[in-house]
């Protein structure tokens, strides 16, 4: 492989023989990936001031600088870099600051086909975005904002005398900010789960409340979004489409009975599907709300809008920063193409599908009396896929779902 072409990564841990059996793990990935090692911080931010690295793979406990103070200094000076933290500490306070600095974390010792894997993903993931200046932004996001009431709501729980571990997950699983987040943490290897979970209530059940109160009320995971500031976007818009998508994902999935593991994530997939829009508004504000007042005027698609101001859109957005966060494939998959499905390697129908016909079918909702309703869906992908005459069922079991709920 040219060298130029070689994906770059730094390893960071004062115990030589750790870094020995990473050298030892990974010599066969050569061909692929160039890598350094080192045992301090310090020596670490030389290499990179040195040289452009992709990722940084830094143990938590080291003398003189630790690794969140390596990683907040390299969030800062070296913003592209993606931050994983390799580290046997678990449930340690440390531990629990770590998850605001890395964008994901691995249990030491770790099997080499894991962090191969791990590497492999967001090395992939890093050819969504195009454009540099974005994905520097994007790597800096700790966590987005929620909606007011829902964040007065968590903390008012967490802070209560007796927090119930059911509200708490109801709370969070009504809002997108707080899903996407917490799904990050309880994803982490450090929590010592051996699967991916994809449903809030497992995440919130696994992590405990003791947990919970700390990520919230110390190490402060959520944010509140600030109507004042942001006043031209709609985040009530945006987290009604949301919700309706999600449960229109979840109904097509069962409707067209998938594998039930699908259940869970055709929930998320639905509910992250747009949280590209909330990147772009509180990170691009000027550009984003002449995009939006432009899409609302000329009527124009907005990811067209977005791709002609930024480069790329929403969906791509959204999808990099859930593949940060470690969140599943097929998951990051639904995010990055469900305005144009066809797109994706998919071949078959899936969570994807779901998500795609979930979003244009809530869209045809709330669409102008005289447009045509087939123009929301991307039939020739459908119609590859042998679906497409299955469109007025869905409609009926989504807007089944909508009376029942409304009701």
């Amino acid at each position: 492989m040219n060298e130029k072409m070689k994906k770059r990564i730094l390893f960071v841990d004062d115990e030589p023989m750790v870094l020995n059996g990473l050298q030892r793990t990974l010599r066969k990935m050569r061909r692929e990936w160039e890598m350094m090692f080192t045992s301090s911080g310090k020596e670490a931010l030389e290499i990179l001031d040195a040289n452009l690295m992709d990722v940084i793979v830094t143990d938590l406990k080291m003398p003189e600088m630790d690794g969140i103070q390596l990683l907040t200094e390299i969030k800062k000076c070296h913003p592209h870099v993606v931050r994983i933290i390799l580290s046997g500490h678990v449930k340690h306070d440390m531990t629990l600051q770590s998850l605001q600095i890395a964008h994901q974390s691995l249990a030491k010792p770790c099997d080499a086909e894991i962090l191969k894997q791990t590497l492999a993903k967001l090395f992939a993931l890093k050819d969504i975005l195009s454009d540099d200046s974005i994905k520097k932004i994007i790597s800096q996001i700790e966590s987005l904002p929620s909606m007011p009431a829902i964040y007065t709501q968590i903390i008012e729980e967490m802070q209560s005398e007796d927090p119930s571990i059911k509200k708490v997950a109801e709370i969070i699983a009504r809002d997108v900010s707080m899903t996407a987040k917490i799904l990050q943490v309880v994803n982490s290897v450090f929590f010592g789960l051996s699967r991916k979970i994809s449903s809030t209530q497992q995440a919130v059940m696994l992590l405990g409340l003791e947990t919970i109160k700390s990520l919230v009320l110390s190490v402060k995971i959520f944010a509140e979004f600030s109507r004042k500031k942001f006043s031209w976007f709609n985040i009530d818009e945006l987290f009604n489409h949301s919700m309706s998508v999600s449960c229109y994902t979840q109904a097509i999935v069962k409707n067209e009975k998938m594998d039930r593991d699908l259940i869970s994530p055709s929930l998320m997939a639905g509910l992250l599907h747009d949280l590209g829009k909330l990147i772009l508004a509180t990170n691009f504000q000027k550009p984003y709300r002449q995009v939006l007042t432009e899409a609302h005027d000329s009527g124009h698609n907005l990811w067209d809008l977005e791709y002609e101001t930024f480069g790329t859109s929403h969906a791509e957005i959204g999808a990099y920063l859930m593949g940060l966060w470690n969140l599943e494939n097929p998951i990051i998959e639904a995010i990055a193409f469900h305005h144009c499905p066809a797109k994706s390697m998919a071949r078959n129908m899936g969570l994807l599908t779901a998500v795609h016909v979930g979003d244009a079918l809530d869209r045809e909702e709330h669409q102008a009396a005289n447009q045509e309703p087939e123009l929301q869906f991307d039939i020739e992908y459908l119609d590859n896929l042998r679906v497409a005459d299955r469109i007025p069922e869905w409609r009926q079991v989504c807007r089944e779902l909508y009376e029942r709920n409304a009701a």
